[in-house]
């Protein structure tokens, strides 16, 4: 008899953790539903597991027409355009922020606190949410340094200081902390991912991605070889299967590539690498590539950490091929300014710091959520940085990303948030 009701009790905590498995489900179907339902909603977890990273390919169609003058015309004005600083141009709605934001409290985790990048995006975060309305010792600053297990910890240290969401920003494979978000989603905290992935794509396993458009780096990417080339453009594409940010930008650059060149203009090789391959292992397969096709005259680099690796490369080899980027880092900044890269596609960690707290606070407020946040590209070359350095009469500085993309999002965003 005994072992019989124990039977019993076991079957009854089993249906009843079934059951309650089917009531989150179908709260979280109904989440999805309600979210995706407008063009002005977040990017949703529709998925729990992501496909399989498969090698990528930029494809020339040899039936398309070559680059018409008129075409040509209209990437120089896109690649010109790029090059002024950028202006406010944010249209959501007027809100008020210090009543949204107050008695809330965030978990900023940054990828690592010793990447360049990060530093600056954590601590304009911290003054964004400050003028936000948020107290002080709500914002809390996560200690991380890259690895799967600090990331994961930094998770599980916003669960037990039960703050209301965990905001990962940077370029944070999310592959490898998949239980350390559902842990914390099930201990009723919602994430937050920005920094990695770009307009209408799925980021698996968080709540919410703020839509910033790093599609936009790649396209600009092409439109910059196409022209600087005179449309006659044989591309090295240096894309990390396994970066997020690589991911993004790299489907952009697809895109336009695949848009605009034909067999008569050119050609694209892609090399696919995994993010442990950057060092030796990738500038030998560089120089590789360099050393067995002699007629590359570009190289486009999507994740940024790859920069010097690519630019020793075409060192060694003594090859005359320009290299492009795209990327935020103080390094990445140095890499243009010292003429190791021609041209630089940069995001501002500042104006995205601010769309971050924006976005937030949108959610928390349960407000019309924007399909894009106003976080603006610039190109940025060597005698761009010149131009811009002697015409600027600001404060004080450290280096040029600190004026690249100048203030105006500070009042911007200030406007927006006094309702």
């Amino acid at each position: 008899m005994k072992k019989i009701i124990s039977l019993m009790l076991v079957l009854s905590v089993a249906f009843s953790a079934l059951a309650l498995a089917g009531c989150d489900d179908e709260r979280r179907n109904e989440k999805q539903q309600s979210d995706t339902s407008s063009s002005t909603s977040s990017s949703k977890t529709v998925q729990k597991k992501k496909e399989e990273d498969k090698p990528m390919k930029v494809s020339v169609d040899e039936n398309k027409p070559k680059i018409s003058h008129e075409q040509l015309s209209q990437l120089n004005k896109k690649v010109l355009d790029a090059q002024e600083t950028p202006k406010f141009t944010c249209k959501s709605e007027n809100i008020n922020a210090a009543s949204i934001s107050k008695d809330k409290s965030v978990t900023f985790i940054p990828k690592s606190n010793d990447d360049s990048y990060c530093k600056r995006l954590t601590s304009t975060f911290k003054l964004a949410a400050g003028s936000a309305g948020f107290d002080p010792a709500n914002v809390k600053i996560a200690t991380t340094d890259g690895s799967a297990s600090s990331l994961s910890e930094a998770l599980a240290k916003s669960v037990e200081d039960k703050t209301d969401a965990a905001i990962l920003a940077g370029n944070i494979n999310k592959d490898d902390i998949e239980n350390a978000i559902e842990i914390t989603q099930a201990n009723g905290e919602e994430v937050f991912s920005a920094g990695s992935k770009g307009l209408g794509q799925s980021d698996y396993y968080v709540d919410y991605t703020v839509p910033i458009n790093y599609q936009k780096a790649g396209e600009l990417m092409t439109d910059w070889g196409i022209v600087k080339s005179n449309a006659k453009i044989n591309a090295l594409a240096i894309n990390c299967t396994d970066s997020e940010i690589s991911e993004t930008v790299f489907s952009g650059f697809k895109a336009e590539f695949e848009k605009y060149v034909s067999s008569e203009n050119g050609y694209c090789t892609t090399l696919n690498v995994k993010t442990s391959d950057i060092g030796s292992k990738l500038t030998d397969s560089v120089k590789k590539a360099l050393t067995s096709d002699s007629n590359i005259n570009y190289i486009f680099i999507f994740d940024e950490a790859a920069i010097s690796d690519v630019v020793l490369a075409a060192s060694q080899v003594n090859t005359k091929v320009r290299i492009i980027a795209a990327g935020a880092s103080v390094e990445a900044f140095e890499a243009v300014e010292s003429g190791n890269i021609e041209m630089l596609v940069a995001s501002s960690y500042e104006w995205t710091a601010y769309a971050i707290v924006d976005y937030v606070l949108r959610v928390f407020g349960g407000l019309t959520l924007p399909a894009e946040q106003d976080v603006p590209l610039k190109i940025v070359t060597k005698e761009i940085i010149q131009k811009d350095v002697k015409s600027y009469d600001g404060p004080s500085y450290d280096g040029y990303h600190e004026i690249c993309f100048g203030s105006d999002f500070v009042p911007g965003y200030s406007g927006l948030w006094n309702k």
